[in-house]
């Protein structure tokens, strides 16, 4: 019974608004406050390649830039300030190439700049290690 109700009330609200034809026309203040937002719409296929291809490129400059501390021979935290350093290089790349159209490849700017910052870090260390080891060490 409540369901009904509710309906009615909100039929006749709506036509109370609709059929008011000595109602005022809306002032500025009204008219922004019921302006309407547009949803933004986002491919999720589109996203995951946008995010995948990322991925792919943080993996692949995680190596990289681990081949280039181990020769380097960057330790302690030189080779981890390396890492950041080239992650955020990265990043702001990605961004100068995207410019601020970044809502039409990313659901937020916070994947350009945070995600998979850790998951490369990994890789990193992997080749740091290995080249160094084979540079420095042998």
């Amino acid at each position: 019974m409540s369901t009904s109700s509710e309906m009615q009330i909100r039929r006749s609200a709506t036509t109370l608004r609709s059929t008011n034809p000595t109602r005022s026309p809306p002032t500025l203040s009204s008219a922004t406050s019921h302006r309407r937002v547009e949803p933004v719409l986002y491919s999720e296929m589109a996203v995951r390649l946008n995010e995948n291809s990322l991925e792919q490129c943080r993996t692949s400059v995680s190596a990289l830039s681990g081949c280039v501390a181990g020769i380097l021979g960057l330790t302690s935290y030189k080779g981890f300030l390396f890492y950041g350093f080239s992650m955020f290089f990265l990043s702001s790349l990605i961004y100068w190439y995207i410019r601020n159209e970044h809502r039409t490849f990313f659901t937020s700017l916070n994947h350009v700049f945070f995600n998979g910052f850790f998951n490369g870090l990994l890789t990193y260390v992997l080749f740091w290690t290995f080249l160094y080891g084979m540079v420095h060490v042998y």
